[in-house]
């Protein structure tokens, strides 16, 4: 693997990861296990914020599989992980963000089996 794929799977991660952080704090926050007032809640509770981060993990991801072998684990992973995340704008509320929460956990296992099989 190319030293620009492994950049590029990292940043991945990165992003997949505070994605699915977020969703999950927002989902105990949801259900009273935690304060609602944690900043990385209220920062990504704006639309705009929102949005973009569930958009930069899906051009990192798509990024990331350039080459389209629709063969193997990776790419049932992306496709399952992306229809997760789009199908999450048209839901509501916590629905949302277990959409969400699901499609940033398909993309960071596909971004942390890319850099697994690269070494």
């Amino acid at each position: 693997m190319y030293k620009g794929s492994i950049i590029l799977n990292s940043v991945g991660l990165t992003v997949s990861f505070f994605c699915f952080l977020h969703c999950v704090l927002v989902i105990l926050s949801v259900m009273g296990i935690l304060n609602s007032g944690l900043m990385m809640i209220d920062f990504f509770e704006d639309p705009y914020n929102h949005a973009v981060l569930i958009f930069s993990g899906i051009t990192l991801a798509t990024l990331s599989m350039i080459k389209f072998n629709f063969k193997g684990k990776t790419s049932l992973i992306f496709i399952m992980g992306i229809a997760f995340l789009i199908a999450s704008f048209f839901m509501n509320g916590i629905y949302q963000e277990i959409f969400v929460a699901f499609g940033a956990i398909s993309v960071l296992s596909m971004h942390a089996y890319k850099i697994a099989k690269s070494y």
